[in-house]
């Protein structure tokens, strides 16, 4: 997957427009647009600010990641879907796995 795919990707999992996200990157819609369609890529320190505000890698929007690094994406946007009720039982579950060492059949 290229740059411009995971980052519509991530633009669609986080559900948000790009005229609303391009302002947070401290961009204009037109060139975070260029960035999706794939006709234009960003500089480095572009790259970091979208990798902050999604909370990837800058590795992952550049298709250097592993296979657990992909869970981990898929996994931060299911949570960022939940409601704050979820959330905080999902929290609760996992310290409980890592407080009681839990360990599961893989």
């Amino acid at each position: 997957m290229e740059f411009h795919e995971r980052l519509r990707y991530l633009i669609d999992c986080e559900e948000i427009k790009i005229k609303d996200l391009a302002p947070k990157l401290h961009l204009a819609p037109s060139t975070l647009g260029n960035y999706v369609q794939g006709t234009r890529e960003p500089d480095y320190d572009t790259l970091r600010r979208i990798a902050d505000y999604f909370g990837v890698s800058i590795d992952y929007l550049l298709g250097h990641e592993t296979p657990a690094a992909d869970d981990e994406r898929r996994l931060l946007a299911r949570y960022r879907s939940f409601t704050p009720s979820q959330k905080r039982y999902l929290l609760d579950q996992a310290e409980l796995l890592t407080r009681y060492k839990v360990r599961l059949i893989d």
